[in-house]
Protein backbone atom coordinates (compact mmCIF):
# COMPACT_ATOMS: atom_id res chain seq x y z
CA UNK A 1 0.00 0.00 0.00
CA UNK A 2 2.79 3.00 1.27
CA UNK A 3 4.46 2.56 -2.19
CA UNK A 4 1.49 2.71 -4.65
CA UNK A 5 0.22 5.65 -2.51
CA UNK A 6 2.70 8.56 -1.73
CA UNK A 7 0.18 11.10 0.02
CA UNK A 8 -3.24 10.85 1.11
CA UNK A 9 -5.36 14.17 0.99
CA UNK A 10 -8.61 12.37 3.18
CA UNK A 11 -8.92 8.90 4.70
CA UNK A 12 -12.63 7.87 4.80
CA UNK A 13 -12.79 5.12 7.62
CA UNK A 14 -16.18 3.51 7.32
CA UNK A 15 -17.90 1.87 10.68
CA UNK A 16 -21.19 0.55 11.07
CA UNK A 17 -23.33 2.04 13.50
CA UNK A 18 -26.18 -0.32 13.54
CA UNK A 19 -24.49 -3.13 15.22
CA UNK A 20 -23.97 -3.33 18.96
CA UNK A 21 -20.12 -3.38 18.39
CA UNK A 22 -17.30 -2.39 16.28
CA UNK A 23 -15.91 -5.17 14.97
CA UNK A 24 -12.40 -6.72 16.33
CA UNK A 25 -11.19 -6.64 12.55
CA UNK A 26 -11.96 -2.73 12.44
CA UNK A 27 -9.89 -2.09 15.10
CA UNK A 28 -6.98 -4.43 14.04
CA UNK A 29 -7.46 -2.07 10.69
CA UNK A 30 -6.61 1.02 12.18
CA UNK A 31 -3.01 -0.13 14.13
CA UNK A 32 -2.13 -1.69 10.71
CA UNK A 33 -2.33 1.70 8.76
CA UNK A 34 -0.77 3.46 11.61
CA UNK A 35 2.20 0.81 11.14
CA UNK A 36 2.32 1.29 7.18
CA UNK A 37 1.44 4.86 6.73
CA UNK A 38 2.81 6.28 10.23
CA UNK A 39 0.16 7.46 12.94
CA UNK A 40 0.13 10.80 10.65
CA UNK A 41 -2.22 9.28 8.37
CA UNK A 42 -4.85 9.91 11.01
CA UNK A 43 -4.52 13.64 10.63
CA UNK A 44 -6.56 13.14 7.53
CA UNK A 45 -8.94 10.53 8.52
CA UNK A 46 -12.90 11.09 9.10
CA UNK A 47 -14.69 8.33 10.69
CA UNK A 48 -18.03 7.52 9.04
CA UNK A 49 -20.42 5.55 11.16
CA UNK A 50 -22.52 4.39 8.70
CA UNK A 51 -26.14 3.09 8.65
CA UNK A 52 -26.97 5.41 11.37
CA UNK A 53 -30.29 6.01 9.86
CA UNK A 54 -30.91 2.59 10.98
CA UNK A 55 -30.51 2.99 14.45
CA UNK A 56 -33.49 3.25 16.06
CA UNK A 57 -33.90 3.97 19.76
CA UNK A 58 -35.54 2.02 22.25
CA UNK A 59 -39.22 2.23 22.32
CA UNK A 60 -39.65 3.32 25.83
CA UNK A 61 -38.26 6.51 24.53
CA UNK A 62 -40.97 9.28 25.01
CA UNK A 63 -39.91 12.65 23.81
CA UNK A 64 -37.72 13.78 20.67
CA UNK A 65 -35.49 14.94 23.39
CA UNK A 66 -35.02 11.50 25.11
CA UNK A 67 -34.42 10.07 21.54
CA UNK A 68 -31.91 13.27 20.36
CA UNK A 69 -30.09 12.29 24.04
CA UNK A 70 -29.97 8.25 23.40
CA UNK A 71 -28.20 9.03 19.54
CA UNK A 72 -25.56 11.61 20.89
CA UNK A 73 -25.01 9.29 23.69
CA UNK A 74 -24.34 6.20 20.77
CA UNK A 75 -22.27 8.57 18.66
CA UNK A 76 -19.92 9.79 21.57
CA UNK A 77 -19.84 5.50 22.91
CA UNK A 78 -18.29 5.01 19.35
CA UNK A 79 -16.26 8.15 19.51
CA UNK A 80 -14.36 6.79 22.69
CA UNK A 81 -13.40 3.11 21.00
CA UNK A 82 -12.40 5.04 18.11
CA UNK A 83 -10.16 7.34 20.22
CA UNK A 84 -9.19 3.99 22.29
CA UNK A 85 -8.02 2.54 19.00
CA UNK A 86 -5.76 5.32 18.15
CA UNK A 87 -4.64 5.83 21.34
CA UNK A 88 -3.08 1.97 21.18
CA UNK A 89 -1.89 2.47 17.80
CA UNK A 90 0.44 5.28 19.26
CA UNK A 91 -1.68 8.54 18.15
CA UNK A 92 -1.42 10.89 21.10
CA UNK A 93 -4.64 11.15 22.86
CA UNK A 94 -4.37 15.19 21.86
CA UNK A 95 -4.59 14.21 18.18
CA UNK A 96 -7.05 11.23 17.88
CA UNK A 97 -9.73 13.40 19.98
CA UNK A 98 -9.92 15.67 17.31
CA UNK A 99 -10.73 12.98 14.52
CA UNK A 100 -14.31 13.75 13.22
CA UNK A 101 -16.43 10.64 14.00
CA UNK A 102 -19.45 11.30 12.55
CA UNK A 103 -23.49 9.75 11.65
CA UNK A 104 -24.37 8.93 8.03
CA UNK A 105 -26.91 7.30 6.12
CA UNK A 106 -28.64 5.91 3.28
CA UNK A 107 -31.06 8.48 1.61
CA UNK A 108 -33.96 6.56 0.61
CA UNK A 109 -37.29 6.93 2.62
CA UNK A 110 -38.27 3.87 4.49
CA UNK A 111 -40.88 2.99 6.95
CA UNK A 112 -38.79 3.55 9.86
CA UNK A 113 -37.51 6.95 8.20
CA UNK A 114 -40.01 8.15 5.98
CA UNK A 115 -37.50 11.13 6.00
CA UNK A 116 -34.11 10.35 5.75
CA UNK A 117 -32.57 13.33 5.80
CA UNK A 118 -33.31 14.02 9.08
CA UNK A 119 -30.87 12.34 11.38
CA UNK A 120 -30.59 13.05 15.15
CA UNK A 121 -29.05 16.01 16.08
Amino acid sequence: LRTNCRHLHLLLYCIRMDRDRVEVSELNAIKQLSKIFTTKIWDTAVFALTYANRVLPPDEMETDEEETQWFKERIKEFKEIVVRALVESGVSEAMATKVPVIPVGYHTPSKQMPDPRELYD
